[in-house]
């Protein structure tokens, strides 16, 4: 099995050192499953997603962490589906909780599993500066991380096809959802590996 996980922060700054996070999706996949029967579908991905929802207050209040305005009025711009997660919730997590969360994700993968994230100027660099202000380990090496944006052009050289293109059975995809973001980046590896296989 080609064990692989991928993870998606939503956030209220771009500040990669202090931004407060309001949510993590983390999804586990095989690369293998991409070309052996019908694949994954989009459903399927979304489904077996994790998700855990942040204290923004504690963040603020508790961790030194920044809220940009501009940020929040990006935000205000979204849909109403996607805005959902911004709401308070009497289940929302300290970030303290952020390295169990992933660590009970990726429990029975081995050391060798790639970990993939939209970009890797991002999403890694928040994970790992909670971490180094929680005094946790980093829960994979450096080496595993992979970018998607790079697979998915790098797989459709010359085609002229946007990394951020819709692949069939995405109909209902929500913009800025974690949980969606990760299980349509895995659709898109899945699409072009499967038309060139």
């Amino acid at each position: 099995m080609s064990n692989s996980i991928i993870f998606d922060f939503e956030t209220l700054s771009t500040n990669r050192y202090n931004c407060v996070v309001v949510s993590l999706a983390a999804l586990k996949f095989s690369e293998d499953n991409f070309t052996s029967g019908n694949g994954y579908s989009f459903n399927e991905l979304v489904e077996s997603a994790k998700l855990i929802k942040f204290d923004v207050q504690d963040q603020v209040k508790n961790h030194n962490r920044v809220i940009d305005k501009k940020t929040l009025e990006w935000w205000n711009e979204q849909g109403s589906e996607a805005k959902k997660q911004l709401v308070p919730s009497n289940q929302d997590q300290s970030i303290t909780e952020l390295y169990d969360f992933f660590v009970s994700t990726i429990t029975d993968m081995n050391f060798k599993s790639k970990v993939y994230t939209r970009g890797n100027n991002f999403d890694p660099i928040i994970f790992e500066n909670i971490m180094d202000q929680l005094h946790k380990p980093h829960p994979y090496s450096f080496w595993q991380l992979r970018d998607t944006r790079s697979i998915i052009e790098g797989l459709s050289w010359g085609s002229g096809l946007k990394n951020s293109f819709m692949p069939e059975g995405c109909d209902n995809f929500i913009h800025h959802d974690p949980v969606h973001d990760i299980a349509l980046d895995v659709m898109r590896m899945q699409t072009l590996v499967r038309a060139i296989s």
